[in-house]
């Protein structure tokens, strides 16, 4: 989860997209019951998503080409805001509040048609509730949760997230379970999408001079504010790497899950959601052509590229020519963290500009004083929520600017909120 900045590409001549079916999908419940011995969610009045989320048939997303379509073949690219400190976090029952009102903001102030929830895998599979595998309370939440952002007509991106809770730094067995639910629960469901997992991380257990360290795990307590303290290996992955990471295996002594593993899984259970694929390195690299991910649906998120290289963003722009590509998850704010690029004034613009030329998406981070809204010199952004949260979405309105004093010193305020929320209002297109 980290918090910084997209790239974008040359511009490409305009193409018609032409849809050769028409998709026929009866939405009764969202919750559909699955296969025997399969969890079972039940289609009760609390966790029923709604009719007016399973009503709408061209809500199905769709890969065509290197684009994203909807079931009316309208052109989709995802433009929105990833929520902080919300399901992702261990005390997730204290936040209502606030990620409601992110979510609110992000819809009334901020021009979003998406919106991205990190969700902890370790919440929904520990303290199960009786005669189920995973815990039905937080089922109810993320899903409370995803009726409101349909409410406001926007996607859902459900993200797993390891970061804050179990910190497992790829996909494990945990994670198949947690899309065993999550996939069922949402299966074929309007403008839901599978966000795998939250920047796979195994390159943080390689020294500078490329030797494994031990895995120590989670340390709950001396967490930093921001987890990009500890973020300091941008070395591109090895081999080694991108096997496991795309078809899974023993590293460091622990075994993984591959992400091939994980979208076969989902597939296997009829569901045919747009999924996210993020790659190692905390997803800071794309896969190359020998690393694609096999099957439909499949886009490709990318995180916090370097501002400071433009020249390195042709990784997404070459990409984006074959397959869907979005940056999915962008920040970039004044401070002293290995986040903030300093010629972020001159070229966050650029940025902008360069995705939007090829079709690529964009997901900000975050809406919270010091990143993407104006909060002073002394906001500092942080992975996790506080009891002075705004709960109010109007509080939240009011962003950030670059100034030509921009550096990466020891102050914080300046940020890309104004820059950004005026790209999405001229750039992000309702769903409907």
């Amino acid at each position: 989860m980290f918090k910084n900045d997209r790239v974008m590409l040359k511009p490409k001549s305009k193409m018609r997209i032409f849809v050769l079916a028409v998709l026929f999908i009866t939405y009764g419940l969202m919750l559909i019951a699955p296969p025997s011995g399969q969890p079972t969610v039940a289609a009760s009045a609390n966790t029923s998503l709604g009719s007016n989320i399973a009503s709408d048939n061209n809500g199905q997303l769709n890969v065509v080409g290197n684009h994203i379509v909807t079931g009316n073949g309208k052109l989709f690219i995802p433009e929105g805001i990833s929520i902080y400190g919300g399901l992702e976090d261990s005390d997730y029952n204290e936040n209502v509040a606030n990620i409601r009102a992110q979510i609110i903001a992000a819809a009334k102030y901020w021009h979003a048609n998406t919106v991205r929830l990190q969700i902890a895998e370790s919440n929904l599979l520990n303290n199960p509730t009786p005669g189920k595998t995973y815990n039905e309370h937080f089922l109810e939440a993320i899903i409370s949760q995803v009726k409101l952002i349909r409410s406001l007509n926007m996607a859902v991106v459900l993200n797993d997230q390891t970061e804050f809770t179990n910190n497992t730094p790829s996909p494990t067995t945990t994670t198949v379970k947690f899309w065993n639910v999550l996939a069922h629960t949402f299966k074929n469901s309007p403008y839901i999408i599978f966000d795998l997992f939250n920047e796979p991380r195994l390159n943080q257990f390689l020294t500078t001079s490329n030797k494994f360290t031990p895995h120590r795990g989670f340390v709950p307590f001396g967490l930093p504010t921001r987890k990009h303290f500890t973020h300091r290996y941008f070395q591109a992955s090895s081999s080694t790497i991108w096997n496991v990471w795309k078809y899974g295996g023993e590293f460091n002594g622990a075994e993984y899950v591959g992400t091939q593993t994980l979208v076969n899984q989902i597939r296997g259970y009829g569901a045919k959601n747009l999924i996210w694929v993020e790659g190692p390195n905390e997803a800071r690299e794309l896969p190359s052509k020998k690393y694609l991910i096999q099957g439909s649906n499949i886009e490709y998120s990318i995180h916090h590229p370097d501002l400071n290289k433009p020249s390195s963003w042709a990784e997404i722009g070459n990409l984006a020519e074959i397959a869907p590509v979005v940056d999915g998850e962008w920040a970039q704010y004044q401070s002293p963290w290995t986040e903030c690029f300093s010629t972020a004034y001159t070229n966050a613009p650029l940025y902008l500009n360069y995705l939007h030329a090829h079709g690529v998406g964009i997901i900000a981070w975050s809406l919270q004083a010091g990143s993407l809204v104006r909060g002073g010199r002394f906001a500092r952004p942080s992975n996790l929520n506080s009891p002075n949260s705004p709960v109010n979405a109007a509080d939240l309105r009011i962003p950030t600017h670059l100034t030509s004093s921009y550096d990466c010193g020891h102050e914080f305020g300046q940020g890309v909120g104004k820059l950004l929320q005026n790209y999405f209002a001229r750039n992000s297109a309702p769903l409907n």
